[in-house]
């Protein structure tokens, strides 16, 4: 009879890699695998050799029992072929797939393998590993609880290559997110020059807005990718958009505390900066309101007017006191 130490300790030189005491250990107890897991995971020595990439004893685990539990779940509904997917072992998933693998076997809130592949793009073996699940069968156009599939993904890691490649196996680059977001709009916060070119020349409209009113120009301005905004203005992006709270690109950069854009703004592009929102807001309102004084600095230097009120009757240094010493 096994002691949870005994547990323990199997468990221990599984995930250090330890094949040969593996073999012992099963030899003298006749016990399987599946019934060895971690408390707080449920991971299984399988879970593991995934992730770390033991295909040696992943091959043990899958020829030497019966039932072959392939696709054994932990505790958050992952299979092995899940982990190494994850973590970009594409030996491993080689291997698994070998042994029957459900290549799109659902994790909770609806992952599949291949959409957490992509979470991954910028480990070595991504693409071969993105590569073989595609060869396999992986479903490219599945959806998570949020509505993203593989495309948004990718976008939101940035390589390109791999968004090329699941195109060639049918990829919906149109999808949206359950909040309307589309692969630009994610690429744009996400600072991914080289795919939102990519998108725009493959026609996506520059101008789709998510359930937030946003563009990806908007987005461009949030996330602080100045290269990307010039290249949507340069493609013709409404330079002029507001947001569903009705702030400008201005307000925007601002509030974001991002100064290079907000130079880019007002000296390129001519922005008032005492132009305000419905509500009164102006620029210096947006700053004060995220403390940011550098900010305030560069707009007063701008000319920003110092004690404008918004419809609250607040000037931005009744919501940043500091701001009165900069």
């Amino acid at each position: 009879m096994c002691s949870k130490s005994d547990f323990s300790k199997v468990l221990k030189e599984a995930h250090s890699g330890n094949i040969h005491y593996l073999k012992e250990f099963f030899c003298d107890n006749k016990i399987h695998w599946t019934e060895l897991r971690y408390d707080q995971t449920g991971d299984t020595i399988i879970h593991c050799a995934a992730r770390l990439g033991f295909v040696e004893m992943i091959n043990f685990l899958l020829t030497q029992f019966s039932p072959k539990s392939v696709d054994c779940k932990n505790k958050d509904g992952k299979t092995a072929l899940h982990e190494a997917a994850q973590f970009s072992n594409s030996c491993a998933c080689e291997k698994l797939l070998e042994h029957g693998a459900d290549v799109n076997a659902l994790k909770r809130a609806d992952w599949t393998p291949l959409m957490l592949a992509c979470t991954k793009t910028h480990i070595k073996d991504s693409i071969r590993t993105v590569q073989i699940l595609l060869q396999h069968g992986a479903l490219v156009n599945c959806r998570n609880k949020d509505g993203w599939t593989c495309l948004h993904l990718v976008c939101r890691e940035g390589k390109i290559e791999i968004l090329k490649l699941l195109i060639e196996y049918g990829l919906d680059v149109r999808a949206k997110t359950r909040n309307g977001r589309t692969a630009l709009h994610i690429a744009g916060l996400h600072g991914h020059l080289a795919i939102v070119t990519f998108l725009l020349d493959i026609g996506l409209d520059i101008e789709e807005r998510d359930n937030c009113g946003s563009t990806a120009l908007q987005e461009a301005i949030l996330g602080g990718h100045i290269e990307i905004c010039k290249e949507l203005l340069k493609r013709k992006a409404n330079v002029h958009v507001r947001s569903n709270t009705d702030y400008n690109l201005l307000h925007l950069a601002a509030s974001e505390g991002h100064l290079d854009l907000v130079a880019f703004l007002v000296d390129d592009l001519k922005f008032d900066v005492n132009e305000s929102n419905r509500d009164g807001l102006t620029a210096l309102h947006c700053a004060a309101r995220k403390k940011h004084s550098d900010m305030c600095t560069l707009l007063l230097n701008f000319g920003s007017d110092y004690d404008p009120k918004d419809k609250f009757g607040r000037t931005p240094s009744d919501y940043f006191p500091e701001m009165r010493a900069v």
